[in-house]
């Protein structure tokens, strides 16, 4: 059914839930390597029908829908799901890593995700999980619906980033498109992707590879993986700023991460104090004895800017409270060169 590439050193697959997830597959096949595999799977046949040549679909649950939608109920995206449960563990034993895409609140990814990423995380596989969230006005049945796929995820999938669309209204102007407000919304996904498979596909002296994103990701449940740019005198701490507050993620306390692991692109005139810089600003952010693991990506390419990827693991919401005080933490410093 699905076999993946037999000759890369890291499998990669992004595998999209429903109608949601089917468009942040597509969303993300134009700028993702095709060394990384693209699926989509729903329960409504039509979803599957005219994708992307590059993107493998699956229609799941056809004893339970004949092939139609979930209906917007839970439980048959749940029934689905437990129908390929099976083949799906014999697809992911093929891979290193796999990025489920689907919208919660509605029936087939709401349902099945949980469902797959549980198959999933039981092999060794890292399995990240990113979700979005309705808009209030959506009702609070589709909220409720939300939250417990959501609670659940927590618990079986390895990591989970949310998005919220509600945060959307907050973040763009009232001019906007729909369209551009879930191109906007994709882009959270897009950027994890990329930032991931950037971080592992590299090579140079000494990597930021697979392993460390492993010792990150593995079991850290809710999870928030940030991006910022800088450019001019301050422009490592704009970017950290940028990355630390991700406008569609969760608020959260970097001092409750699990893990932290962070990676500077920046071109040849990166300085020694600004590595320092990267390191040292997040020590005082965390403010408690958890790994830090920062490495850096020259590329010829940046001309006086410089970006900042950063996951966060295990995060629990942001408490104030926790903000306090400041107590310096020692971090594992690596560099590579991008080619």
């Amino acid at each position: 059914m699905f076999e993946p590439a037999k000759d890369e050193l890291h499998k990669i697959a992004v595998i999209g839930l429903g109608c949601c997830g089917a468009n942040a597959v597509s969303f993300v096949a134009k700028d993702i390597d095709e060394s990384v595999d693209l699926y989509v799977l729903d329960t409504d046949a039509r979803t599957i029908s005219g994708k992307q040549h590059r993107i493998s679909g699956m229609a799941i649950g056809s004893e339970v829908t004949q092939g139609r939608s979930a209906g917007a109920i839970p439980d048959v995206g749940r029934q689905a799901a437990l129908e390929a449960s099976e083949e799906l563990q014999r697809i992911a034993s093929e891979y290193d890593l796999i990025f489920l895409a689907g919208g919660l609140g509605g029936g087939t990814a709401t349902g099945a995700l949980p469902v797959i990423a549980e198959a999933i995380t039981n092999s060794d596989t890292v399995t990240v999980s990113v979700v979005t969230t309705p808009f209030e006005f959506e009702g609070k049945k589709k909220q409720r619906f939300s939250q417990e796929a959501l609670n659940t995820l927590y618990e079986v999938s390895d990591s989970v980033v949310k998005v919220s669309n509600q945060k959307l209204l907050q973040t763009l102007p009232k001019s906007s498109t729909l369209l551009e407000a879930f191109d906007y919304s994709n882009q959270v996904l897009k950027r994890s992707l990329l930032g991931i498979y950037d971080l592992i596909s590299s090579t140079g002296f000494i990597n930021l590879d697979f392993a460390d994103v492993k010792t990150v990701l593995k079991g850290s449940g809710r999870t928030v993986i940030g991006h910022g740019q800088g450019e001019g005198n301050d422009r490592i701490q704009q970017a950290i700023n940028n990355a630390l507050h991700a406008p569609l993620l969760d608020e959260f306390s970097p001092s409750s991460s699990n893990g932290i692991l962070i990676n500077v692109t920046a071109g040849m005139d990166l300085s020694l104090d600004e590595f320092h810089q990267v390191g040292n600003s997040m020590a005082l952010e965390t403010m408690s004895d958890i790994p830090i693991i920062v490495g850096t990506t020259i590329d010829p390419l940046m001309d006086e800017k410089v970006e900042v990827f950063a996951i966060f693991s295990g995060v629990k919401n942001s408490d104030p409270n926790l903000l306090s005080k400041p107590n310096f933490q020692v971090f594992d410093g690596r560099s590579f060169l991008k080619h």
